[in-house]
């Protein structure tokens, strides 16, 4: 943060480019630390943690960051991390969950995206669909067909199986279309589906043969 002229260097994911945004309001929270004299706050170190409300200079976009500081009032004060973005925040799967081919391609769509990349960014989310086929042990036929077989063995409904061809389409626009124009919003739009598609194939199936078993196990005691 620069003080002096009370604006932050941040990237602004609308602008695409890293901007100065003016310092709106800044709070400052501080808690003692332990090693400090008891009773002299004077001489206590301190944990502070600044929160600080900026506008974007070219598109006023807002931002909420965050950063701490290790401080002796009047003697020291230590930068303990840069400022950290809370909002907005950048788009990102939880791949945590993920088979590992599938968490690689989500990643590298959510990183195409955060970096502005947009026709590479639908290109991954059309590999994604691509390394869900093959963890569901359909690995033969052209994509379309794959995607059919997923909808065919109850793997997806019918809406999922839709989203999963557009992927799919606009994956082979960005990659051999080359008067085509991805847009932000059309690359946003294709993690948003990327992400619903995920979700009811791994997510919510794992979280419901849990529960599942979770039932069971009460049901015996």
């Amino acid at each position: 943060m620069d003080a002096e002229t009370k604006t932050i260097d941040i990237y602004c994911p609308t602008c695409n480019v890293q901007v100065a945004a003016s310092i709106l309001f800044t709070h400052a929270h501080a808690e003692p630390r332990h090693g400090g004299i008891i009773g002299d706050l004077c001489d206590t170190p301190h944990a502070v943690t600044t929160y600080s409300l900026s506008e974007c200079s070219r598109c006023n976009e807002v931002f909420l960051t965050k950063a701490e500081f290790y401080e002796i009032p009047g003697e020291v004060c230590a930068p303990q991390t840069g400022d950290i973005t809370l909002y907005p925040l950048p788009r990102n799967l939880d791949t945590s969950v993920l088979p590992p081919t599938i968490a690689k391609s989500c990643t590298s769509a959510t990183g195409s995206f955060n970096a502005g990349l947009y026709e590479p960014c639908v290109i991954m989310c059309r590999k994604s669909v691509e390394a869900l086929c093959h963890e569901k042990g359909i690995t033969s036929g052209n994509l379309k067909s794959r995607i059919d077989r997923l909808h065919n063995d109850g793997h997806i409904d019918q809406k999922l199986h839709t989203w999963a061809n557009g992927l799919r389409l606009v994956g082979n626009d960005a990659a051999h279309d080359i008067a085509i124009e991805i847009t932000k919003e059309d690359a946003a739009d294709s993690i948003g589906f990327l992400e619903a598609l995920l979700l009811y194939s791994f997510v919510l199936e794992q979280k419901f043969q849990d529960f599942q078993t979770r039932r069971a196990s009460q049901q015996a005691t």
